[in-house]
């Protein structure tokens, strides 16, 4: 009897991004096949209505053959039926599969809904101030109304607006480019050109339909796009970080039939840009993920109707090999097997150390493609200081911003501090302050206030445990980015210690830094080792012994909680052992097709009258089966510099939250760009810690301050996705407190949210959801943090619960009964004191309730 396939899933949407689902291909609309064995590579045939399709993937997950098939080349039509045809398939022993055929449906197509406009007016507020041009030379942008577009690439198709996994979007509707272009702008589309790039194995036109082309307009947009998302890291190879054969002969042929070539990079991480000294191109533009209306938007920049006003949250470098992390970061390459989170160690050393992202490029003249903080403008800016004062906090710059050219625009003005040398390591100059001006007309002015606090302006004295202020003069410079500033101001400083802080996170293991005097980074020490090897030298386990609740004299119920929040401690110590276990754990994920979606909840408790509380993942959105707001992924938040776009982000999301049931946001996501290759990086905010934690801070604001609880995530050092469960981090002391702890910081000096996430990766010699060190003395001591910490979802696959639930964390998640009856059993064996449970689940309730 032959082997069998079953499908599975066969309803897809002809909007849907691209998701990349292993480190081979990213498919785009795609069913799933259960196969009963695993399938051949290569060997095959599937067709869609007799199309035969140009690749499949087959992987295997804990044992469970999933044979993927992009059908959504082929099924481009909405609510339409397609017939899927499987044949000449073989196991991997050379016994065939039944011949396999089924039906499939797309999804009915999402249109507006008036009801929403003014949130969908927002998402598209955030999206045309996110985009960034690059570049614009010979007048190539903005387009002529009523032009037509000669459209290069796949990507003009497969339109990119979020990334993959926890951070994805489920917005109501989402026009994709071209039907942006047609509802819309004045803009018309070169029909022949669309047609021709709607099979995926189309490369570069024949003559004849480049000179059709031509003679319809003299501009060419090539549509570059990268997928993103969790799970799995970018890799340094052609079709992910650098341009493939294929798309530089498609650019290389815009350029020797067009007189104007744009790039629309619709990527979701800084790529490669070498190929711009080869083909000099017009104009550079980048869109990121920017939400469900991001096509809506690029419309406008291309059109003119929007000045474009991003600036790069990240360097842009011309090679990964130009960046030290490229030496230390482990990556695959583009004959490597997939590496499962859970399989595979790996052992990361920070050697760079604080010299990362722009401060490694500026500090030591590496030359770049785009600096930090670039951006263009359809018109001109001048900035000139005109005020310097030295406040109590830090020294206070006023600019004044002038829109010198010929069309209304909004600027940025970034302050910068070069510190003098000294004893400790320290950057030639790092980000101290932002702002963005309101839309100035031509010849208008506005004066931004920016100051440089003492605070960020510290180094951190690993000898003395202290932030300190060495003595020598601090330069001020201004301007619209890292390379386009001018000097504002020096101000001669005392050496001061600004205070003292505890040693936590003390690396326990030697290893090279990168310095100044030796720029060179080894590489050696890190890379992938077999799981559990992956802490080479544990870390000791501080003891915690917090003090037991006092019991109340009769029962209370939730409301009184409410009203008087002082009778929470009462509240939590009446429960018994059971209450307490099924609190400390979550109660699961409703990710089944009738549910909702929400990634975890804690249970009612009629008893008490508690009710259930509901977390939802998300940045840039509820990510639910009910379709809601999608904003931009927070990357390309981060480049609006505009702390207000971050603030009604959260204060949109907040407004959705108690329509879909949730009471807490679980984002948004603060960890740095340390590598361009993180998969996750839509998801976070910038390479820089403060306009990290100021933009991600702001968004929590507007959660928290419209009654719904954010956390910020992930504490500490989640720079990479390559075996994160198994995923050791060796940091030094510095380059944790003035980055990877610094971006938190930020974010709790502008908006302390109700809950944390602890990181999958250990630190240090031990996970940060175990680590006591951190759990009570960074957190809850020196931060003064009273909300909910919880690990992220499936940390104990590599770490213990009962650790997890000993060090003061308070929410074990996704969970579900088997780890209550865990905790549990490990209580009544006295490995977790009561007193532990009975303090988790005060913050718990504290945070999750917003008391």
């Amino acid at each position: 009897m032959p082997a069998l396939m079953l499908p599975l899933f066969r309803r897809i949407d002809p909007d849907a991004d691209a998701v990349k689902l292993s480190v081979y291909t990213k498919l785009r609309g795609f069913v799933a096949v259960a196969a009963l064995a695993p399938v051949r590579p290569g060997v095959g045939r599937a067709t869609v209505d007799g199309v035969a399709l140009t690749r499949w993937e087959m992987v295997t997950v804990r044992g469970f053959h999933l044979l993927l098939l992009p059908v959504g080349e082929v099924a481009r039509e909405y609510d339409k039926r397609y017939r899927v045809v499987l044949e000449g398939f073989q196991t991997a022993k050379g016994r065939r599969f039944a011949r396999c055929a089924f039906w499939m449906r797309t999804a009915k197509r999402r249109e507006r809904q008036p009801a929403h406009n003014e949130r969908d007016a927002q998402a598209l507020e955030a999206a045309r101030e996110g985009m960034v041009l690059l570049k614009n030379e010979r007048g190539a942008l903005p387009l002529a109304a009523g032009e037509t577009l000669n459209c290069f690439g796949q990507g003009q198709h497969m339109w990119r607006v979020s990334t993959a996994g926890s951070s994805a979007i489920n917005p109501r509707w989402r026009p994709g480019f071209h039907r942006a272009v047609l509802e819309h702008s004045d803009f018309r589309v070169n029909e022949e050109l669309a047609d021709f790039y709607r099979d995926p194995r189309a490369g570069v036109p024949d003559a004849a339909t480049l000179a059709r082309a031509r003679e319809r307009s003299d501009a060419a947009l090539v549509f570059i796009e990268r997928a993103s998302g969790e799970m799995i890291d970018n890799r340094p190879i052609e079709g992910e970080y650098y341009l493939t054969a294929g798309e530089r002969a498609m650019l290389r042929a815009a350029r020797a039939h067009f007189e104007r070539v744009i790039v629309i990079l619709n990527v979701g991480y800084p790529i490669g840009m070498e190929w711009l000294r080869e083909i000099d191109v017009d104009a550079v533009l980048y869109t990121g993920f920017a939400g469900m209306l991001s096509a809506w938007a690029l419309a406008e920049i291309l059109d003119g109707r929007t000045n474009p006003s991003g600036h790069l949250p990240d360097t842009w470098a011309w090679d990964w090999r130009d960046n030290p992390v490229s030496r230390n970061c482990p990556a695959l390459g583009a004959d490597d097997s997939y590496v499962h989170e859970d399989s595979t160690g790996v052992r990361v050393y920070y050697e760079e150390d604080i010299y990362m992202g722009y401060r490694w490029f500026d500090t030591f003249g590496v030359p770049v493609a785009f600096p930090f903080g670039h951006g263009l403008s359809y018109t001109r800016f001048e900035l000139s200081p005109v005020g310097l004062e030295r406040t109590a906090d830090g020294i206070e710059v006023r600019v004044s911003v002038r829109n010198a050219g010929e069309l209304p625009g909004k600027a940025v003005a970034q302050l910068y501090v070069a510190p003098p040398a000294g004893r400790l390591e320290k950057p030639a100059r790092a980000l101290a302050d932002f702002g963005k001006t309101a839309l100035l007309a031509p010849g208008a002015r506005q004066e931004l206030r920016l100051t440089a606090r003492f605070e960020d302006m510290a180094s951190f004295d690993e000898a003395r445990g202290a932030w300190i202020l060495e003595a020598g003069d601090y330069a001020l410079s201004v301007g619209e980015s890292l390379a386009a500033r001018a000097p504002c101001g020096t101000v001669r400083l005392e050496e001061s210690i600004l205070r003292h802080v505890a040693r936590l996170g003390v690396p326990v293991e030697d290893f090279k830094r990168l310095t100044r005097e030796d720029p060179r980074v080894d590489g050696t020490k890190s890379g992938m080792v077999k799981l559990g090897e992956q802490i080479a030298v544990p870390a000791e386990r501080p003891a915690y012994a917090p003090q037991a609740l006092e019991r109340p004299a009769r029962r209370l119920r939730w409301a009184e909680v409410v009203k008087s929040p002082g009778l929470l401690d009462g509240f939590v110590a009446q429960m018994s052992l059971l209450e307490l276990c099924r609190l400390n754990v979550c109660a699961g994920m409703r990710l089944l097709p009738w549910q909702d979606g929400a990634a975890g909840r804690t249970p009612r408790m009629k008893k008490y009258g508690l009710p259930a509380f509901a977390v939802s993942d998300a940045s840039a959105g509820l990510n639910l089966r009910r379709p809601n707001t999608g904003f931009p992924a927070s990357s390309v938040i981060a480049a609006t510099f505009n702390r207000e776009i971050a603030r009604t982000v959260g204060r949109v999301i907040a407004e959705e939250c108690p329509e879909h049931g949730i009471d807490l946001l679980l984002g948004p996501g603060m960890n740095l760009h340390r590598s361009p290759l993180c998969g996750r990086n839509p998801e976070y905010f910038s390479e820089d810690p403060l306009l990290a934690g100021e933009l991600g801070g702001w968004q929590g604001r507007g959660l928290e301050e419209n009654g719904v609880g954010c956390c910020y995530k992930h504490l500490f050092c989640n720079n990479a996705e390559l075996g994160r469960l198994g995923s050791h981090s060796v940091v030094s002391e510095q380059a944790l407190r003035e980055l990877y702890f610094r971006v938190f910081e930020v974010a709790f000096r502008v908006q302390r949210p109700s809950a944390v996430m602890t990181s999958y990766n250990a630190l240090n010699g031990l996970y940060p959801g175990e680590n006591v060190a951190l759990l009570q003395g960074l957190l809850r001591g020196e931060w003064g943090f009273r909300g909910a910490i919880m690990s992220d979802w499936g940390s104990y696959r590599t770490v213990s619960a009962v650790e997890m639930a000993k060090a003061g964390n308070d929410w074990i998640t996704p969970g579900g009964p088997i780890w209550v009856w865990r905790v549990w059993k490990a209580t009544r064996r006295g490995e977790i004191p009561r007193a532990a449970l009975e303090n988790n689940v005060k913050y718990l309730l504290k945070g999750l309730g917003k008391l």
